[in-house]
């Protein structure tokens, strides 16, 4: 009898320990994932600060760039643009009356409303026109929130 209990003693401790061994190795393999989880945030916080360092450095080129201007047109920014605006003047080529036809014929050809196909589109042009969704469901007869998730995923 003492001999049948020692087995199963035995057999449990060894099922323990296979146990620890297994949680063990669980353990490691989330503090690993850990480490590069944290390896990963360094390197994102390094990109960003050179990323900022670089715009910071940008902007300072470009101030220095119109204080440059500034300095030597004597005029403000303002009315080097408004001196600009003034003597911008209009292209002198014209297009025969003819080719601008054909070519809003072919734009309104092709910008012309698609008939909805699907029940997606058929909801986004309901939507388009101004329908709330209560109305669409009854309409294309879909549920509410189906509708709702339609608009919600537009793209």
């Amino acid at each position: 009898m003492t001999s049948i209990i020692l087995v199963i003693l035995f057999l449990l401790q060894l099922f323990s320990f296979y146990w620890i061994a297994l949680l063990n190795a669980k353990l490691n393999k989330f503090n690993d994932m850990e480490k590069k989880q944290e390896q990963v945030l360094a390197e994102i916080d390094d990109s960003f600060g050179a990323y900022i360092a670089e715009m910071k450095d940008e902007n300072i080129r470009l101030l220095e760039e119109l204080n440059r201007t500034e300095k030597s047109s004597g005029a403000s920014p303002r009315e080097v643009i408004e001196k600009e605006a003034l003597t911008f003047e209009l292209p002198k080529t014209f297009v025969s009356k003819q080719i601008a036809a054909n070519s809003y014929l072919k734009t309104a050809a092709t910008t012309e409303k698609k008939i909805p196909i699907t029940i997606k589109e058929k909801v986004l042009f309901y939507s388009e026109e101004g329908k709330n969704r209560d109305e669409i469901a009854k309409l294309l007869q879909i549920g509410k929130t189906e509708v709702e998730l339609f608009l919600k995923f537009k793209d």
